[in-house]
C-alpha cells in the first residue's frame, strides 16, 4: 500500500536542504502476554515489520507509543546507535508502558529533557486525573539542530482512549507545559481522538497548533484490517511557531505483507521557517 498525504522530498536526508527534518509518530502496539494462533497482533510477528519501517524512513525524531521494556532493544537496533530513547514507564517507579521520544543525536544535541504526567501533579510519577483510564505522560525535549543552530522543542505524548473529557483535561495539562516557548514546536502523538471530528482536535487547533497533514488524509487506526473511509486518524504531528511543512503522509505500509501495528505511522518533513535553515 502506498503512503498517502502531502507530497514530500524524495530523500529528506539528502541534498535537498540541510535544515530539513524527518519526524514520525508511531504507536508500535504493546506486546500482549498471549495470542491466538496466527494472530496479527503478536509482537514476535510484528517486530521485524516495525524495525523495517524505522530503518526505511530514518526519522530524526520519533514519538513511539505503547512501548514496553522488552521492545526497547529491537527499537534501538532499528533506529541505530545515534539515537537516544527518552522516557520512562508511566507508572510509579518508572514501571510499565511508556511513551518514548527517540532523538537522532547526530542531528540534535539534547539540551534538556523531562517527563511530566498529565495530571494536577505533573511531577508525581504515576499520577492521573480523576476519571482518567491510565496515567498519561508527555516527554518534552529542548533540542538544538547541529546543522543550523536552531532550537526546537519536541513533545511525545499518548492520550486516554476514553472518555473525551479525560483527553481534554490531558490536552489542557499538556498545553500548560508549553507556555513560554516561542520557537519551533512539534507535538507528536497518539491522541486517541479523530482528527477533524472530535472535541480534542477542536481544542488543539483552537490553541494555535497546526496539522502537518491535509484535511483529507487517510485514517491511521486500522485495527489490522484494510483501512476505509471510516478509519479514524488518531495519530497526529502538530506544530507551532516558525515551522514550514514540506511534506507529510500516512505510511500505509505492510513490510513483507505484515501489519507492523494496529496503527499506521505518520511521517512529516519540515524545517524551521525563519531563514536560518535550508
Amino acid at each position: 500500500m502506498a503512503a498517502t498525504g502531502r507530497p514530500g522530498p524524495a530523500d529528506p536526508r539528502g541534498p535537498r536542504g540541510r535544515g530539513v527534518l524527518t519526524v514520525m509518530t508511531f504507536n508500535v502496539r504493546r506486546p500482549l502476554p498471549r495470542y491466538r494462533r496466527g494472530a496479527p497482533d503478536a509482537w514476535f510477528t510484528r517486530a521485524p515489520a516495525v524495525q523495517a519501517l524505522l530503518r526505511a524512513h530514518r526519522p530524526h525524531l520519533a514519538a513511539l507509543q505503547e512501548v514496553h521494556p522488552e521492545q526497547l532493544h529491537p527499537l534501538r537496533d532499528a533506529l541505530g546507535p545515534g539515537h537516544v530513547l527518552l522516557g520512562t514507564g508511566r507508572d510509579a517507579g518508572g514501571r510499565g508502558e511508556r511513551c518514548v521520544l527517540a532523538v537522532d543525536t547526530t542531528r540534535f544535541t539534547v539540551d534538556r529533557w523531562r517527563q511530566r504526567w498529565l495530571s494536577r501533579t505533573p511531577e508525581v510519577p504515576g499520577s492521573r486525573g480523576a476519571g482518567d483510564a491510565f496515567p498519561r505522560t508527555a516527554v518534552l525535549a529542548d533540542l538544538t539542530d547541529r546543522r543550523t543552530g536552531v532550537a526546537w522543542r519536541a513533545v511525545a505524548t499518548h492520550l486516554d482512549p476514553w472518555p473525551e473529557r479525560a483527553r481534554l483535561r490531558q490536552l489542557a495539562a499538556l498545553q500548560g507545559l508549553l507556555l513560554g516557548w516561542e520557537g519551533p514546536l512539534l507535538l507528536l502523538g497518539d491522541w486517541n481522538a479523530a482528527a477533524g471530528r472530535s472535541r480534542t482536535w477542536d481544542a488543539a487547533v483552537a490553541g494555535g497548533l497546526r496539522d502537518t497533514l491535509p484535511p483529507d488524509a487517510p485514517g491511521t487506526f486500522h485495527r489490522y484490517r484494510p483501512p476505509g473511509a471510516r478509519t479514524p486518524r488518531l495519530d497526529w504531528i502538530l506544530h507551532g511557531g516558525p515551522v514550514r511543512v514540506l511534506g507529510s503522509r500516512v505510511l500505509a505500509e505492510r513490510p513483507g505483507g505484515v501489519w507492523a501495528s494496529d496503527h499506521f505511522p505518520v511521517l512529516a518533513e519540515l524545517e524551521h521557517d525563519g531563514g536560518t535553515g535550508g
